[in-house]
């Protein structure tokens, strides 16, 4: 049996009380996900293991579900809003604007790594739309020009956390 690592040994702290077999097996990957933020190759091998499974079967329900990344996160989250109050105010062109500029499309990485433009969850702040969520700050009433200046910022390495936004783009919801 291969030495016991410091990560494996962590992973198996998470997964007590769960009980061998697949019942268990979509809580074992959340609570991994939700800790790290992406589930390893590691990870899936000590789910495998702890639930008596095999690796395949692991791989399988980890890479079928979109909300499970396989790859640690880019340092910045981008999230676009696609509610039916952003759409009618040009979420999609808010949405393409920004693909432009980053290099990839909305559930992807930017091709440095850098930034993860994923598609966000409706937490009712219509009143700011349209709307994206910076490391899960509302950023409103956008329009493609700020858009483009917001994504470009972000292309530039810029720290998301001072990018200097006026106060009116930010709302009291989390994204």
């Amino acid at each position: 049996m291969p030495l016991e690592t410091e990560a494996k040994a962590a992973i198996r702290a998470l997964l007590d009380g769960l009980v061998p077999g697949d019942g268990d097996l979509l809580e074992a990957l959340h609570r991994i996900h939700h800790t790290y933020g992406y589930i390893s190759r590691e990870a899936m091998e000590v789910v495998a293991q702890q639930l008596r499974l095999t690796p395949a079967h692991v791989y399988g329900a980890t890479t079928y579900y979109s909300d499970f990344r396989t790859t640690p996160p880019p340092p910045v989250s981008l999230a676009w809003c696609s509610g039916p109050a952003c759409r009618l105010r040009n979420a999609n062109g808010i949405r393409g604007a920004i693909e432009a500029v980053l290099g990839c499309e909305l559930g992807e990485d930017s091709p440095d790594g850098r930034v993860a433009f994923t598609l966000g969850q409706c937490v009712g702040t219509c009143e700011q739309a349209p709307q994206v969520w910076l490391q899960g700050r509302v950023v409103g009433k956008l329009n493609a020009a700020r858009a483009v200046e917001l994504a470009r910022s972000l292309a530039a390495g810029e720290d998301p956390e001072t990018l200097g936004l006026p106060e009116d783009d930010s709302a009291a919801g989390q994204g």
